[in-house]
C-alpha cells in the first residue's frame, strides 16, 4: 500500500508541476512558476522511484504518464480554460482503459523485491 502512496504523491507533485508552469507563463510571475515546476518534478521523480521498488515498471510508468495526462488535461480545462472536445473526453477514457488492463494483467513484485534476480 505504501508504494501505491508513492505512485499518487508522483502523479500529484508531476500534474501540480506541470500547471505551475503553465500557470507562470500566464502570469507576471513566470520565475516562480519554473521554481515549483522544478520542485515538483524532482519530488515526482523522486516518488516514482520509491513507488517501482514494488510496483512493476510498466505499470508504475504507464500510470503515472497516463493518469498524470487524464489530470493534467483535465485541470487545464478548469483553470486555464481550455477545451474539452469529445475526442478528448473519448481518449480520456481509452487511456484510463488502458492503464486498467495494464495493471490487471501485471502482477506486483514480492515484498523482499528490492533486490535485482
Amino acid at each position: 500500500m505504501r508504494y501505491w502512496l508513492f505512485m499518487a504523491a508522483a502523479i500529484v507533485t508531476e500534474v501540480i508541476g506541470t500547471l505551475a508552469m503553465k500557470y507562470g507563463t500566464h502570469h507576471a510571475s513566470h520565475a516562480t512558476g519554473l521554481a515549483v515546476m522544478y520542485v515538483m518534478l524532482v519530488l515526482s521523480y523522486t516518488s516514482l522511484a520509491l513507488a517501482v521498488k514494488r510496483i512493476p515498471l510498466a505499470v508504475a510508468y504507464g500510470a503515472w504518464e497516463s493518469l498524470g495526462l487524464v489530470l493534467i488535461t483535465l485541470c487545464s480545462a478548469w483553470l486555464f480554460a481550455e477545451d474539452l472536445k469529445p475526442a478528448k473526453l473519448a481518449a480520456i477514457a481509452l487511456i484510463i482503459a488502458g492503464i486498467v488492463l495494464l495493471e490487471r494483467g501485471t502482477e506486483e513484485a514480492p515484498a523482499g523485491g528490492d533486490h535485482a534476480a
